[in-house]
């Protein structure tokens, strides 16, 4: 990807995370890159082709970041393995303490663009199948996402460090049998 392109996503989705996708226009992103209306659709064609690059783009930074928290480890039993997943999640959250940007874009999208929905959904069938691929079952795939998914609500309204102990421990029930 040029830089044209890097610039104009990572101004994005700044504003994307920080306002929400409808609430910024093409003008304000332009503006904040320092580029043409033109160089975006050039680059882009749409606003909602570039939110689907910048979910893509957030992801593979997402999974890069999971990856790398789960690399510092060795062999771990499964509660270990979602425990550093669950503390890689929070630490992520307390970075980017909006909540999740592929949740907002469903909520401002659905019923709206199926292209988008799409690629959200894409996203949390990825992270089922990452989870299954650390050798927790289809069941538990799903268990810990509910609880990872959760605790990326509820820090919206509750104290993370608070979310971040008792999901540890909501873990430890799951998984420690």
């Amino acid at each position: 990807m040029d830089s044209k392109s890097q610039n104009i996503l990572d101004n994005a989705e700044t504003l994307f995370y920080q306002h929400g996708f409808h609430a910024v226009g093409i003008k304000k992103i332009v503006s904040q890159a320092k580029v043409s209306i033109m160089t975006l659709y050039n680059h882009f064609g749409s606003k909602e082709n570039l939110i689907i690059q910048i979910l893509d783009q957030r992801e593979i930074r997402y999974m890069e970041y999971l990856k790398n928290a789960l690399n510092d480890k060795r062999q771990q039993s499964k509660y270990e393995t979602a425990c550093t997943i669950a503390l890689a999640n929070t630490n992520w959250l307390k970075k980017n303490s909006q909540g999740c940007l592929f949740l907002r874009a469903k909520e401002e999208y659905d019923q709206v663009n199926p292209d988008i929905i799409n690629r959200v959904d894409l996203h949390k069938r990825n992270m089922l199948s990452f989870y299954k691929q650390l050798g927790f079952s289809e069941q538990e795939a799903i268990r810990l996402a509910i609880q990872i998914e959760g605790a990326a609500a509820l820090v919206e309204t509750t104290e993370i460090e608070t979310v971040e102990k008792e999901l540890v421990e909501t873990l430890n029930l799951l998984f420690n049998k």
